[in-house]
């Protein structure tokens, strides 16, 4: 609300959706709803998981993620929780080999088995969307 040109703020207790490395990402509203910052959190040079895998997945951190080694086809990545209202860019800029992408334990991405991966082929991208709490959907 503006007064006499200023802008005066409520203090609430919103709380701040925060990374795993302490930087603040979003928030979510007393009614649950999530709303992220702009798409300027990002990661690159990440490394997917040699021998591949969803246990031992890198977890991706950040709504921007540029997996750049894949050292051998099906080598890992792991997308956070799915929360509805979240989404997230993956780009797999290896020069050669595909990489599997896993949904967090018990979830699902797209149609497929829950646990089961979502394979990016070389130098692609994919937008990863969650409508529903536990399913991300993707934008090839």
């Amino acid at each position: 609300m503006a007064h006499n040109g200023k802008i005066n703020f409520k203090l609430t207790e919103t709380p701040f959706l925060v990374s795993p490395d302490g930087d603040v990402v979003g928030i979510q509203s007393r009614s649950g709803a999530i709303s992220y910052f702009p798409a300027t959190v990002s990661q690159n040079a990440i490394t997917a998981f040699a021998g591949g895998g969803q246990a031992s997945a890198v977890q991706l951190k950040y709504r921007n993620s540029r997996v750049t080694t894949v050292g051998t086809a099906a080598d890992s990545v792991k997308l956070p929780k799915a929360v509805a209202g979240m989404s997230m860019i993956v780009t797999n800029a290896a020069a050669a080999n595909s990489m599997n992408c896993y949904p967090s334990s018990g979830e699902v991405i797209n149609a497929l088995a829950a646990d089961a991966a979502f394979a990016m082929a070389a130098n692609t991208s994919a937008q990863f969307t969650c409508m529903v709490n536990g399913t991300w959907n993707t934008i090839i």
